[in-house]
């Protein structure tokens, strides 16, 4: 019980530290690309007049650096406006992966039973590699102009009737070769955190967040006449720490096209995992201040929970489509 408190107080230290660092955020301020509140202004100087100077160029070297600097995304765009949520506004909308899955299992007592101490999903149970429609639900709330909150939620549900070529066990119970089963897989995973710009400017901005989730899985193997069945339950908690930029690629009568990447490290609970996306959107305003958007990219998460002989890891990588509104 002690243990378990002094994870949660540790996975509460992480979320809250950000949170308070960024209280001290400047004030709310005119944002020039949706006329809202929440953005750092831009103003106006004139220049001061200085003496021409004639520098003789290198086009070898020039050219040489110039066609370089046209790979690096943070310099794309740097004359076009992002829009981004100001303070008190929303980001949310639902998200589609096709992705493929993968897995394996072991659990206490199956390392000293008879056949395959690591059960494989697709291989022993038959659950789908690919082909795998998984959904996600996404709610970005912007506190402050520089700091926010954010939630997710997805669900994730895979079942086949396979006949394996190997025997195996779960949970101490046997199943054999060329016997037919029924398996069932189940996810809910929860995350919550805060985000946190440490960089904000017209073009583009930069970010780190802190989230908890917590992820709960559920595994039901039987077979055909339901005589032998097992089911496993695991739930966690872990913290995952992580970075994310969004960069203005172009403006074009009011729509935006913009480049977004996110990495993140999940640990705690005898776990560790990765998550990571990049992605392309484009924006069209709706009203003053208001856009939807659609995005589209390629993300890859894993994670794997190891104690002792115990052994839980999945992998899920694939295409994503999302749609959503900033209002």
């Amino acid at each position: 019980m002690l243990r378990k408190l002094h994870k949660y107080w540790f996975i509460y230290a992480i979320l809250i530290i950000p949170w308070s660092a960024a209280a001290w955020a400047a004030p709310d301020s005119y944002d020039p690309c949706s006329g809202a509140q929440g953005y750092k202004g831009i103003s106006k100087v004139r220049p001061g007049s200085s003496p021409v100077q004639k520098v003789r160029s290198y086009p070898g070297i020039t050219a040489g650096f110039d066609a370089l600097s046209r790979f690096n995304p943070l310099g794309w765009g740097a004359d076009c406006c992002l829009p981004m949520p100001a303070a008190k506004q929303f980001i949310a909308g639902p998200r589609v992966t096709f992705a493929r899955i993968s897995g394996e299992i072991r659990t206490r007592g199956d390392i000293v039973s008879m056949g395959n101490p690591v059960v494989n999903f697709s291989d022993h149970l038959g659950l789908p590699r690919s082909g795998n429609a998984v959904w996600q639900i996404l709610a970005h709330y912007q506190l402050r102009p520089r700091w926010g909150l954010r939630y997710s939620f997805t669900p994730i549900s895979l079942d086949a009737t396979h006949a394996p070529t190997d025997s195996f066990t779960l949970n101490r119970k046997s199943f054999t070769a060329n016997t037919r089963i029924f398996s069932k897989w189940e996810r809910w995973e929860h995350r919550a955190g805060v985000v946190f710009d440490l960089s904000r400017k017209t073009s583009g901005v930069t970010s780190v967040f802190a989230e908890w989730l917590y992820i709960q899985d559920k595994l039901l193997v039987r077979d055909e006449l339901g005589t032998n069945s097992t089911t496993y339950d695991d739930d966690k908690s872990l913290a995952m720490l992580g970075v994310e930029f969004h960069k203005c690629l172009r403006n074009y009568r009011g729509s935006t096209l913009a480049l977004s990447a996110k990495g993140g490290v999940a640990f705690l609970d005898d776990s560790v995992g990765y998550d990571a996306e990049a992605a392309l959107s484009y924006l069209i305003p709706v009203k003053r201040g208001r856009f939807g958007y659609i995005k589209g990219g390629y993300r890859y998460a894993t994670l794997k929970k190891e104690k002792d002989v115990e052994r839980f890891g999945t992998t899920l990588d694939g295409a994503f489509v999302e749609v959503g509104f900033l209002f």
